[in-house]
């Protein structure tokens, strides 16, 4: 009765657009006769035989959900040097002293301070949007959390001297007066 119900539907559509392609090459067919043109075969499909029952499906479906996060073992996640893997490992932590243990190194001294700042609530909702979103964040561009704090990313202090001789004449060229 149960496969019935679920297999039907998809065995009416299944004819029904095999049922149409053959009245489409039919009247393909007659106008290629109309032409002088060979006609093209009839094509000969037919239902393939279901390898899987539908019992195996809801038996499937009907089975707990298995808890698919990733530990946060120190052990399956390797340190790395990109700021979106530290954020993230950072925010999956759970307790501060886990937090303290980390190296952060591989986050310039404005993303500490902005990483430092956060609560406790804010490296939830991180570790929430996973490792796609904390490597949007690291980048300060927007990753589904709301109401963060903004990460000010502040320009170097000195300019490097510019060693290409194009480079020293638009360097000269921009110190100089402006024309009016």
């Amino acid at each position: 009765m149960l496969k019935r119900q679920i297999v039907a539907p998809f065995r009416l559509a299944a004819n029904a657009l095999i049922l149409i392609e053959k009245m489409l090459v039919a009247v393909l067919n007659s106008i290629l006769r109309l032409l002088g043109v060979k006609p093209l075969p009839m094509p000969s499909r037919s239902l393939p035989q279901l390898s899987v029952k539908p019992e195996d499906v809801l038996s499937e479906v009907s089975k707990p959900m298995v808890d698919t996060r990733l530990p946060t073992s120190d052990k399956l996640l390797k340190p790395t040097t990109d700021a979106g893997h530290t954020l993230y490992r950072y925010a999956c932590a759970k307790t501060a002293e886990e937090r303290s243990t980390m190296d952060l190194s591989a986050l310039t001294s404005d993303q500490q301070d902005w990483l430092l700042m956060l609560s406790d609530a804010d490296l939830d909702r991180l570790a929430k949007v996973g490792l796609d979103g904390c490597t949007r964040a690291m980048d300060g561009k927007r990753c589904g959390v709301g109401g963060l704090p903004k990460l000010d990313k502040k320009e170097p202090a000195e300019t490097p001297e510019p060693t290409s001789p194009l480079a020293k004449r638009i360097q000269t060229f921009r110190a100089g007066p402006a024309f009016a």
